[in-house]
């Protein structure tokens, strides 16, 4: 899939370089819950194991080809998105969320989105608002195999009629 800018694809071996260094930033993993320091242990199960569930992308530039960052959805609706902090402002979060809406509604058949975010994190709020997605407010965040977890801010969009 493209965007004006982005490339998403599947997750390689050869992002691994980029992958450690965009993701050994305190201020991209503290919202994600990833170890920090981020290792060669940690990016080779991600790039082996766990990049290869259904719909994990890589975002990279098209121009340039570099791994800026991360957008998944699930076969539920959930979606999720980093991008690394040297990538931030220039738009791309929005770019790979509009275009993940239209590839769950149309090719996933989802009659709904969703995102959960932390409180405190702005900025993807502002995004996913921007993108059309509703705040529904705080909900527990549900993880498979361990519950609900924390209280978060969730945001939803419906498919249009």
């Amino acid at each position: 899939m493209k965007t004006n800018s982005l490339v998403l694809r599947k997750f390689n071996l050869k992002d691994k370089k980029e992958l450690i260094y965009l993701l050994n930033d305190k201020t991209v993993t503290k919202w994600i819950e990833l170890p920090y320091p981020y290792l060669n242990k940690h990016a080779d199960w991600w790039l082996n194991t766990g990049s290869k569930e259904k719909y994990h992308y890589a975002l990279t530039e098209i121009v340039s080809k570099k791994l800026v960052g991360s957008l998944k959805i699930t076969a539920r609706g959930e979606i999720g998105c980093w991008i690394g902090k040297e990538y931030w402002n220039r738009g791309y979060a929005f770019e790979a969320i509009e275009k993940i809406k239209v590839f769950g509604f149309e090719k996933l058949k989802l009659e709904k989105i969703w995102a959960a975010t932390h409180k405190d994190n702005i900025p993807p709020q502002v995004v996913l608002e921007k993108c059309g997605f509703k705040s529904i407010g705080e909900k527990p965040y549900h993880v498979e195999g361990i519950g609900d977890t924390k209280i978060r801010p969730h945001f939803e969009i419906t498919k249009s009629p």
